[in-house]
């Protein structure tokens, strides 16, 4: 079964057919990254001596990210972050599929019957109320989660290009397993599918570039800091804070005309729209 486009989704989850960007074919993908330099082994033997367990690497990793946020250490933070989305460019997955109901039929009696049911990919909605893509690092985290799941191994990267190509923004990784829960955000996903470090937006000279240019043509700003807003990077927040200090003295009006004017500065930014996932202002 293949599908073009996900459908939205409510807080409960809901199936979709298969992407078609799960199965390779011509130079590119469906959302127009290119096969070249990558390898998707789609055979039956491509995960035989899989043991279905967490791969050693990407445990490692998240582990490496989860000391850092609660070091408080942004610059350490900043490079285990950049290392866990490498890493991903070199692991498998577990897509977990769901069975739903087919072709219905009517017995004798008149009871309603299902005569098939087909197997689909699930999303579920994130905090925002966009389309998540969850996927499991071991069969245990997906049982976990939903004991009726089916597993489909793939390499990481290529749930990266199937969630690019369906429009799904995010994906997570053992949802509902917090010590091991890992999210990829939208601007994420190109670097994971070409297995490419990525330092989060917080820490991106560019980006900060951006906002202080941004800041600095508002007399009313004093100080402008950028912050990880989602430092375990389990998408329970977005992904910048960004920390204002401003002229002292500002009534309500004012401050709400500050914070207008910046919002609107910053979705005319192309870099700020192609770097930043999410962001939340806050006043200091």
């Amino acid at each position: 079964m293949a599908i073009k486009r996900l459908p939205s989704t409510g807080d409960a989850p809901r199936t979709t057919g298969v992407p078609e960007s799960l199965v390779p074919g011509g130079a590119a993908d469906s959302a127009g990254y290119p096969w070249a330099g990558r390898t998707f082994d789609h055979h039956e033997t491509a995960f035989a001596s899989d043991d279905g367990e967490t791969p050693d690497s990407l445990r490692d990793a998240v582990d490496r990210l989860r000391q850092a946020a609660s070091a408080n250490s942004l610059a350490g933070l900043a490079d285990a972050h950049a290392a866990v989305i490498e890493v991903l460019g070199t692991v498998r997955v577990l897509v977990p599929l769901l069975a739903e109901a087919g072709a219905v039929g009517v017995t004798p009696e008149g009871r309603k019957v299902e005569k098939t049911q087909e197997l689909s990919i699930v999303t579920v909605s994130a905090p925002d109320g966009r389309r998540v893509m969850p996927v499991f690092s071991s069969t245990a985290s997906m049982r976990a989660w939903n004991p009726e799941a089916r597993p489909i191994p793939v390499p990481m990267p290529q749930a990266a290009v199937a969630a690019a190509s369906e429009q799904t923004d995010l994906i997570i990784i053992d949802a509902g397993s917090p010590d091991q829960e890992l999210g990829i955000r939208r601007t994420e996903l190109e670097s994971v599918a070409h297995g490419r470090p990525r330092r989060p937006a917080w820490a991106n000279g560019d980006v900060e570039r951006e906002f202080e240019r941004i800041a600095a043509a508002e007399p009313r700003i004093e100080q402008l800091r950028l912050a990880p807003g989602d430092p375990h990077a389990r998408l329970l927040a977005p992904e910048v804070d960004v920390l204002l200090r401003l002229t002292p003295g500002l009534d309500r009006t004012q401050l709400e005309d500050v914070v207008a004017h910046l919002q609107a500065q910053f979705a005319a930014s192309s870099i700020i729209a192609h770097e930043v996932d999410s962001l939340r202002i806050a006043l200091r």
